[in-house]
C-alpha cells in the first residue's frame, strides 16, 4: 500500500510541477489571470501586486510539485498542498456557480477548462491527495540523496523563472502564436482567427496594413514603463528592419515613446501578441512568423535571413530551437527529480 501511495504522490506532484512550470514560462499571462481573480473577488485594488502574486503562486506550485516527486519534507508538503487544493476547490466551485467571463488559468494558456471542469479537476486532485497523504503519520522519510535532487531541481526552476521574467514564452499557446494568420489577412476568416485592430492616434482604423508584406511589429503595452535603454534598442531594431527591407510598424497602448509615426491598439491585445513590453513580432502576409523580447531584438542579418525563407520555413527555423531547448530543460529537471 505504501508503494501505491508513493506512486499517487508522484503523479500528483507531476500535475503540480507541470501546472507551475506552464505559469513560470509565461509570467505575464500568470499575472493577467491573478488580476482576473482579483476582479472576481472584488479586490481589484490589489491589481499592482498581480504580477508578483502570479510568479509567487507559480513558484509555490512548482516547489510543492518537486517536493512531492522527490518525497522531501513530507508533512509540510502534505499540509501546504492540501490547503492550496482546498482553497482552489472552494474558489472554482464559487466560479462555477457565478460563472464569471474568465478562465481558471490552472495550466496557463496551454489548457482551457470550463468552471465546471476546473472544479471537478480539483475534486479529483483532492481525492488523490487524501489517498497519498492521509494519515500524515504514515508518510515515510526520504533518502538523503533526494534532498540533493530537490535542491538541484529547485535551483534550476528558479533560474528558469528569472530567465522567463526577461524573455517571452518559448512555447506560445496564445491566439497569436507563430503559424497563426491574422483574421484581416485571411480570404475566408474562421471564427477563431485572431484580429489585431490598429488605428491612428486620431481613431482611423488601419487593419489592412498588417495583411500583406513583411511587417515587423514593435508593440508597447506599457509606454510609461519603457526604459531609455529599451527605447534605444527599439530604434536600432527599426533601423535594422529598414536595412533588411522589412516595414517596421510601431503600435502602442497610449503614446509610443519617441512621438509620431505610430498606431494604437488595446493593451490586452498587445499583451497577447507579444508578452514583452517593446517586443518585436514578424509577420509575413499576415502570418505570425517569429517573436522577440525587447532585450534581444533582431538585427538586420536575422531579418534578412528570415525574409529569404518561406513563411513556414522561417517559422520553423526561428521557433523550433526554442522549443527543443525547453523540452530538454524539462527532461533534465524531471530526470534529476526521478533518477537522482
Amino acid at each position: 500500500m505504501k508503494s501505491i501511495k508513493r506512486i499517487v504522490a508522484v503523479v500528483l506532484g507531476l500535475v503540480f510541477f507541470v501546472a507551475g512550470m506552464l505559469k513560470l514560462m509565461d509570467p505575464v499571462g500568470a499575472g493577467l489571470v491573478v488580476g482576473e481573480y482579483y476582479n472576481f473577488l472584488r479586490i481589484g485594488f490589489l491589481a499592482p501586486t498581480a504580477d508578483f502574486a502570479g510568479m509567487f503562486f507559480a513558484l509555490l506550485e512548482t516547489f510543492l510539485g518537486v517536493a512531492m516527486i522527490c518525497g522531501v519534507f513530507p508533512v509540510a508538503t502534505a499540509v501546504a498542498s492540501g490547503v492550496l487544493l482546498l482553497v482552489f476547490t472552494v474558489l472554482t466551485l464559487t466560479m462555477w456557480i457565478f460563472n464569471p467571463p474568465m478562465d481558471c488559468g490552472c495550466f496557463g494558456e496551454a489548457v482551457h477548462l470550463t468552471h465546471g471542469q476546473s472544479f471537478l479537476k480539483n475534486v479529483v486532485l483532492l481525492a488523490l491527495w487524501a489517498f497519498a497523504f492521509v494519515p500524515v503519520t504514515s508518510l515515510r522519510r526520504p533518502r538523503k540523496v533526494k534532498f540533493v535532487s530537490f535542491g538541484v531541481a529547485m535551483i534550476s526552476v528558479v533560474l528558469f523563472a528569472i530567465w522567463s521574467a526577461v524573455s517571452i514564452p518559448p512555447m506560445d499557446f496564445t491566439p497569436f502564436a507563430p503559424g497563426v494568420t491574422l483574421m484581416q489577412a485571411e480570404t475566408n476568416p474562421e471564427k477563431d482567427s485572431p484580429l489585431l485592430s490598429i488605428s491612428t492616434p486620431d481613431g482611423d482604423y488601419c487593419d489592412e496594413l498588417l495583411a500583406s508584406g513583411d511587417i515587423l511589429l514593435i508593440s508597447v503595452y506599457n509606454p510609461d514603463d519603457l526604459s531609455e535603454a529599451a527605447v534605444e534598442r527599439i530604434e536600432s531594431c527599426e533601423a535594422a528592419a529598414i536595412e533588411a527591407g522589412v516595414s517596421a510598424v510601431r503600435i502602442a497602448s497610449g503614446v509610443f515613446p519617441g512621438g509620431a509615426g505610430y498606431y494604437n491598439s488595446d493593451r490586452r491585445s498587445l499583451l497577447t501578441v507579444n508578452r514583452s513590453n517593446g517586443g518585436a513580432t514578424l509577420l509575413r502576409d499576415g502570418m505570425i512568423v517569429a517573436k522577440w523580447p525587447v532585450r534581444s531584438l533582431p538585427d538586420a542579418r536575422k531579418l534578412r535571413d528570415l525574409a529569404e525563407e518561406s513563411p513556414a520555413e522561417a517559422m520553423v527555423k526561428e521557433n523550433t530551437p526554442k522549443r527543443l531547448r525547453l523540452q530538454g530543460f524539462l527532461l533534465y529537471v524531471t530526470a534529476v527529480m526521478v533518477l537522482l
